[in-house]
């Protein structure tokens, strides 16, 4: 059966008159009826009762049609959902947020602010699946890994300690003064524990996890319950002003670290892609070229 031959069909079934049914399909009527025809031998049934005055579908060709309208509705939305698709597409960022996350939701909400009909898909995890954005992090002495990487933040790592640890007292600390203590700390596919490790190891501690997460909201509550200490940046993460710890500057070794933006080569091809990266660029003051 070829699909020519099936809305033919529905045609005639619709009009129950060749020449309207033809008329309405713009061909000539004999042409209509031998596609008809030929539909009917391949199917090795007749499909409609002829009378003088038109056609009437018999039962195997009501059967035909109801089992036909809605295949061949479903193939006409094709297009149009085909078309939905790539608008959809087309107005769609693809942001991996390895850093910053809370930070650059913010700026996800700001510019749908500005921008409603943009949609953002939005993963955290470090995986092949492709993005026009990433966003992720490195020390603050480590050199920049592609020549196109954008550094939106520099921010200095402070310890957060509970209030009611004896180095609550201090102004500052040293890392190899927390050998004893046990950390809090993101999980280890994270960029920040990677660089809160560095700098560890840098200090000679090996660190005793007491507990891991994925994501810095769980890091708040776990500080907030007094269990032990872990890394805060100072800038990209926010501190409630009931959260019970003490941010302590980190004397030795210094500890910073450096939010980067990186435009996929896909990215860069997008215009939708580079006006959000000039929003951001604006939003951290970076120079936009």
């Amino acid at each position: 059966m070829e699909l020519l031959q099936l809305r033919y069909f529905l045609a005639a079934a619709k009009y129950q008159h060749m020449t309207k049914a033809a008329e309405h399909l713009q061909i000539a009527q004999p042409a209509l009826s031998q596609a008809i025809h030929r539909l009917e031998t391949e199917l090795g049934v007749s499909l409609f009762i002829r009378r003088n005055r038109g056609i009437e579908l018999n039962e195997a060709g009501l059967l035909l049609q109801q089992r036909l309208l809605p295949l061949i509705e479903s193939l006409d939305r094709i297009p149009e959902e085909l078309r939905n698709g790539a608008e959809r597409a087309a107005r769609t960022i693809h942001l991996r947020l390895l850093a910053a996350t809370s930070l650059m939701t913010r700026q996800v909400i700001a510019y749908r602010a500005l921008h409603p009909e943009v949609s953002f898909h939005i993963h955290q995890w470090d995986s092949s699946t492709e993005e026009d954005i990433c966003v992720t992090a490195i020390r603050g002495d480590e050199s920049l890994p592609t020549t196109d990487s954008i550094v939106l933040l520099e921010e200095d790592l402070h310890l957060a300690v509970p209030i009611h640890s004896p180095y609550a007292k201090l102004s500052s600390i040293c890392l190899k003064d927390t050998k004893d203590a046990g950390y809090i700390s993101l999980s280890g596919s994270r960029p920040m524990r990677k660089i809160c490790d560095y700098y560890l190891a840098q200090a000679g501690v090996t660190p005793h996890i007491l507990m891991e997460s994925d994501g810095f909201e769980s890091i708040h509550r776990l500080l907030a319950s007094g269990l032990g200490v872990g890394f805060w940046p100072s800038k990209s993460w926010d501190a409630p002003a009931d959260l019970p710890v003490r941010f302590l500057p980190i004397s030795d070794p210094h500890c910073s670290r450096r939010i980067l933006l990186h435009c996929s080569h896909d990215g860069l091809q997008k215009p939708l892609v580079m006006d959000f990266c000039r929003f951001l660029k604006q939003a951290f003051s970076v120079d936009v070229v």
